[in-house]
């Protein structure tokens, strides 16, 4: 039996893909183990998984508190942010996991594409195949400031976790950044070919709708709304989102008269007192509710771009940061949907796109579910060309 560790860290759309894909490679016959953080635990047990966690769930909160920060200007703030979260420390435990369930000969490394630097390390120390899956294209497309960073101001506490581990300090960045046996992208080709393409390296192996593993009953609250034909209004399972992001998509749904589902686990992001016909909800589940939404409006992560088009739902961004705002350009152009940036948050803008979504009716429906029935799910591929590596 072949053990699979797979080191991952960020919000539910970063963390979940690699809960299925550990599902997938359990139903195969492997071993499978995921490294990340504490509030996880309890949907990898259930899916199967062996768990260690990087942190507590006091820390993991904190840690997404502080993840505003990276959406200001300048490379130094990542340095700050490595420095205040211990991510160095973490990595460091994370290098000692992995030696401790290394079997030599039976193990494989998977790791997020960028974050999962360990994997590398340990991978790299022990003579481990190692897989980097990426789950936006951002982190292709980010690779050059990403090695620039790590070669210039994270170099110095990474050279020392490489010691630790018996190894010398990299000289070539960006030989080592992509020095994994096998690249993954999850996420599919007509979403790659709508913007910059994905490295010849990279296999795309398609979506991997790891939000499918969260059975839940839904609100009557919820489910009244929804039949009244509601919005379902999320920036996403974190707090990385702008301060102004909540605000606007409320006051447009009230300015619109459309009710909705304002959806996110942090009430003090949300306006208080909601208007009428609006209510909040910490979490629901997106696989079940979606195919029932008039239109979603969001902030732009991949996760629920995706979910969108495979349920047929119309679908208005409001992105802010690079990657969103590419999930924006991205969807636009393949004509499943709208997108704004932040400097154009206003009911004058946001509610024409927000009542023509909801207008669209069946023709854009049938054009989703094109699109969506090729939309192929991804974790399968992903875990046949981790098997290949053993």
């Amino acid at each position: 039996m072949t053990t699979v560790i797979m080191v991952a860290h960020g919000t539910h759309g970063d963390v979940l893909p690699f809960v299925g894909l550990g599902r997938v490679l359990r139903d195969r016959g492997h071993h499978v183990e995921l490294v990340t953080h504490a509030p996880f635990e309890p949907t990898a047990r259930r899916e199967g998984l062996d768990f260690t966690a990087i942190d507590i769930e006091q820390q993991y909160e904190r840690f997404l508190a502080d993840t505003p920060l990276l959406l200001g200007r300048g490379l130094e703030r990542w340095r700050h942010f490595y420095d205040a979260a211990g991510l160095f420390d973490q990595i460091r435990f994370e290098c000692e996991v992995l030696k401790a369930r290394h079997v030599p000969g039976e193990t494989v490394f998977v790791g997020r594409h960028t974050t999962a630097v360990s994997t590398l390390f340990a991978g790299e120390a022990l003579n481990v195949p190692t897989a980097w899956v990426a789950v936006t294209p951002v982190q292709y497309m980010s690779e050059r400031p990403a090695i620039h960073l790590y070669s210039t101001l994270l170099s110095d506490r990474f050279d020392e976790i490489r010691v630790m581990l018996g190894l010398e300090p990299v000289t070539d960045w960006a030989a080592w950044f992509t020095s994994a046996r096998l690249h993954v992208g999850l996420w599919p080709e007509w979403f790659d070919r709508a913007g910059v393409p994905a490295p010849a390296r990279a296999l795309l192996t398609g979506a991997p709708f790891g939000d499918d593993m969260f059975q839940a009953d839904v609100p009557a609250r919820a489910g009244e709304l929804l039949d009244r034909g509601a919005v379902i209004v999320t920036g996403g399972t974190g707090r990385m989102i702008h301060e102004g992001f909540y605000r606007a998509a409320v006051d447009a749904c009230r300015t619109a008269g459309l009710p909705a589902l304002v959806v996110t686990r942090y009430r003090d992001l949300v306006p208080d007192p909601l208007p009428d016909g609006l209510a909040w909800f910490p979490h629901l589940p997106f696989h079940q509710v979606m195919p029932r939404a008039r239109v979603v409006l969001h902030h732009g992560g991949i996760g629920t771009v995706i979910r969108a088009v495979a349920a047929g739902v119309p679908q208005v961004l409001l992105a802010h940061g690079f990657d969103r705002s590419d999930n924006g350009i991205r969807l636009a152009r393949a004509g499943l949907g709208s997108w704004l940036p932040e400097r154009r948050w206003t009911s004058g803008e946001i509610v024409p796109l927000l009542l023509a979504a909801a207008r669209s009716g069946d023709g854009y429906r049938e054009r989703a579910s094109e699109v969506a029935r090729s939309t192929r799910p991804g974790l399968l591929g992903a875990a046949e060309a981790i098997e290949a590596l053993f």
